[in-house]
């Protein structure tokens, strides 16, 4: 995928400096874009990890009005289903000062992921590129849903691919087999990519994709050289 990209790890002592350290980070990023663009948008991941980074941005001062938020991926289940992606959002940031920035959900009334996919893809096409892009990882290695035995995953790993998002079906997968997720190419549309993921057993996940080994999608975006990716981690 040519040279590696510019890329930093920034390693904290403790996950309370961490998240501060990030809050602090994506406010900047947010407020260079609304001044240089008028506008702001970011992909946001899922998961317990990235929950108090949420609550700290929920009490940020922005104009949130302009900026607009989507997901990484999503789970095909209710948005009032505490496995929802969109759950965690509206619940843990979508609030306090930010409670008015304008959100792009993943989910939509189709029955099945492959009935909502085209929907999903206009949504996300009118907010690219994101700003900022915030995956986190599985101890397995997957990014976003991304998991590399599942049902779809070549397909979205093709970084040409002109589609942002895809469906993904990854039997045994917390919360739900049935997926949506951005694509290669959908996360690859960012100004910014952060990582975020704690404990040392996810940073020698990470040590194997910075080296080129291992199963990790995360290979793919520590190889490219169009987007820089910045890790955020802690024990």
């Amino acid at each position: 995928m040519g040279r590696a990209s510019p890329h930093q790890v920034s390693a904290f002592t403790d996950r309370g400096r961490l998240f501060l350290s990030l809050s602090l980070d994506i406010q900047t990023r947010l407020a260079d874009a609304l001044r240089r663009r008028g506008k702001a948008s970011m992909a946001l991941a899922g998961g317990s990890t990235p929950a108090p980074l949420y609550e700290a941005l929920s009490h940020a001062s922005l104009a949130w009005d302009k900026v607009s938020i989507t997901l990484t991926d999503e789970r095909w289940v209710s948005p009032a289903d505490p496995a929802s992606n969109e759950h965690l959002i509206r619940n843990v940031l979508i609030k306090d000062r930010a409670a008015g920035a304008i959100f792009c959900p993943f989910k939509t009334k189709h029955a099945h992921a492959s009935g909502g996919a085209p929907v999903t893809e206009r949504r996300i096409a009118r907010i690219l590129p994101f700003d900022v892009c915030l995956i986190g990882m599985g101890a397995d290695g997957h990014i976003a849903s991304l998991f590399p035995a599942a049902e779809g995953y070549e397909a979205a790993m093709d970084p040409q691919a002109s589609c942002k998002v895809a469906v993904i079906h990854a039997p045994g997968a917390a919360g739900a087999a049935e997926r949506l997720s951005l694509t290669l190419s959908g996360l690859l549309s960012s100004r910014q990519i952060v990582a975020l993921f704690v404990g040392q057993d996810k940073f020698d996940v990470y040590s194997e994709a910075k080296a080129g080994v291992g199963r990790s999608p995360l290979r793919n975006l520590l190889a490219q050289d169009k987007v820089p990716v910045h890790v955020f981690w802690a024990p």
